[in-house]
């Protein structure tokens, strides 16, 4: 896909379409609100949902993915459309059984249920993480950096080109109890330290940024 391409894929996400209007505005009680509301997995609007994750994707043109915390595998349908001359063999996994039952009744896929941190995982060319770490975790930050950074290891350990994922960041933002904010210069710091080849963006959103770990 080229640049210019590309520019026309990101202004259609930014600007919600009539469809994601109708989803957007989804209630609780809705049959359908599981199945399309991006609030039922964590985002504001679908249009928000699509940008983070077409982010999460920079630089991607691959053959494998594997998405951790795939919720109802919403990734699968975004690659499908943004690179449809790959042939990308899609595999995920997310912890709520819920979830992964309404990836296979929605796109047709089998997504692993189980904790990834436990669960035997594939590897693939690209490993991607997008609102796993948003939650608090650990009952002290301290805890929760550490395991953060072990969660790290275990999806670069299953990448052969690069491990993708999506942090907040506590700098001129408001904080939010109950998430995990870690600041982008002690995470980039910590991450070459250890693995040498990291690129960290933080040009696309007010309180997100991506970190982008390659092994080749």
């Amino acid at each position: 896909m080229n640049s210019e391409n590309l520019t026309e894929k990101i202004t259609e996400n930014l600007n919600s379409s009539e469809q994601f209007d109708i989803w957007d505005n989804l209630q609780t009680t809705d049959p359908e609100y599981m199945m399309y509301s991006p609030r039922a997995v964590g985002y504001n609007s679908t249009a928000e949902h699509r940008y983070l994750m077409q982010n999460i994707l920079t630089g991607f043109y691959n053959s494998s993915i594997l998405d951790i915390g795939c919720g109802r595998a919403d990734l699968y349908k975004l690659i499908q459309d943004f690179y449809p001359d790959l042939e990308v063999v899609y595999r995920g996994i997310d912890h709520n059984p819920l979830m992964t039952s309404l990836a296979k009744e929605k796109y047709g896929i089998e997504c692993q249920t189980g904790a990834f941190e436990t669960a035997i995982l594939p590897t693939a060319d690209w490993v991607v993480a997008h609102g796993i770490f948003t939650p608090r975790r650990c009952e002290t930050e301290d805890a929760d950096l550490r395991k953060l950074f072990d969660d790290i290891d275990i999806l670069y350990k299953q990448a052969t080109i690069a491990v993708s994922f999506n942090l907040l960041n506590p700098i001129n933002t408001t904080h939010y109890e109950g998430f995990f904010y870690v600041h982008p210069g002690l995470v980039l710091d910590m991450l070459i330290e250890k693995y040498q080849s990291v690129v960290l963006r933080n040009n696309y959103s007010e309180d997100t940024y991506t970190v982008t770990i390659y092994k080749i």
